[in-house]
């Protein structure tokens, strides 16, 4: 197809010739740049999109081998990029709106003076989408810039958590010559202190390793979160009973299938799970619940952690994300940044809530196989 390099591409799909041909006229006087190839039927219609792609189509309804719809079908499930604003008599308004069911950008209805009208409404819609072309690539460099923040954050915790206890192995180094033989409470205290030391390295770095190794492949077969909760309880056994912390699950079994990597789930179930137990209080109860949810793209299965601790304050409901962030004694500040990049990693979301009088809610969302 060829065009100047600054034209707009409009494929007209239109049977009467008299009517394309007036509607070429106006969108070329309306819109100096257009460049405007007409299609008699479907099949044409098939073959110009085949060659190239347009910046809009204006699709009529009735055409000799076929109808409008049935091509509109065929370019949203093929994901053309072109919006299409599709055409219609009066008599058949009802298709119109089927149209925009199906994905049509915009409709007009054939009555006196539409063809003059038709320029505008193509001026129009190309400026929606030029605009939300520009949102999603505005949305694109935020998220890029966040990426960057949280990278540099999570380096800057990095080096702080880990220059640390490298100074407590570095100085006992240095006194190991002079006192070791000598002092047995630096050879016996001291030396602990070091190893406590080298394990939170080994901690930290794992946690580090879990973050950025996160499965993002799905399942080979569909899973049930029940199946999961089983499991994940029997891992936490002996967490459960050192506090005497009764688990309280309320699972339903008809809920969706979930295809999501299964192994990622657990690892961040695990973690929320586990931040549970630790800031409820000995011979609380943690409950386990999930439940449907109807999305506008797909069903959503959401899985929610309830424990009777403090709670968390609204202040904190974002940081408590962040890495290196952490209310919890002894604690690094990872596992609920692994648990969010998980979460995200599988098409789902981490949100946290507080519950009255006290406790908190961390909801697991998934979307259903």
């Amino acid at each position: 197809m060829s065009q100047t390099e600054n034209a707009l591409a409009i494929l007209l799909v239109e049977d009467n010739p008299r009517h394309s041909e007036l509607i070429r006229d106006e969108l070329e006087v309306e819109i100096p740049n257009a460049h405007v190839k007409i299609a008699e039927d479907v099949a044409t219609a098939r073959d110009l999109l085949a060659k190239g792609t347009f910046q809009t189509v204006i699709l009529d309804f009735q055409l000799p081998d076929g109808d409008g719809l049935e091509l509109l079908r065929e370019l949203k499930q093929a994901n053309r990029p072109e919006p299409v604003v599709f055409v219609t008599t009066s008599t058949s308004a009802e298709i119109a709106v089927e149209a925009m069911k199906i994905g049509a950008e915009d409709y007009l209805i054939k009555e006196e003076g539409y063809v003059s009208i038709l320029p505008f409404v193509v001026r129009e819609v190309l400026d929606r989408v030029r605009l939300r072309t520009e949102r999603v690539s505005l949305e694109q460099r935020l998220e890029r810039a966040e990426r960057l923040a949280s990278l540099h954050t999570l380096m800057a915790g990095m080096a702080h958590n880990i220059n640390n206890p490298l100074t407590t192995v570095r100085t006992f180094l240095e006194l190991l010559p002079a006192r070791y033989a000598t002092d047995a409470e630096f050879r016996t205290s001291y030396y602990e202190l070091v190893m406590n030391e080298v394990q939170r390295i080994k901690e930290l770095i794992g946690s580090m390793m879990q973050a950025v190794a996160i499965p993002a492949d799905v399942s080979d077969t569909p899973w049930q979160a029940a199946e999961l909760i089983s499991e994940i309880e029997a891992h936490l056994h002996g967490s459960l009973q050192q506090k005497g912390i009764h688990l309280d699950r309320q699972i339903p079994a008809d809920l969706p299938a979930l295809r999501v990597s299964r192994e990622a789930i657990k690892q961040a179930m695990i973690i929320l799970i586990d931040n549970a137990i630790a800031f409820s209080p000995e011979g609380a109860r943690v409950a386990l619940k999930a439940h449907r949810e109807e999305r506008t793209a797909r069903p959503h299965v959401v899985i929610e952690v309830v424990d009777e601790g403090p709670g968390v304050p609204p202040d904190q409901r974002k940081k408590i994300f962040d890495p290196f962030y952490t209310t919890r004694p002894g604690g690094i500040g990872m596992g609920l940044f692994v648990a969010h990049c998980v979460a995200r990693a599988q098409g789902g979301s981490i949100d946290v809530g507080s519950r009255l009088p006290r406790g908190a809610t961390f909801a697991l969302s998934l979307p259903a196989a």
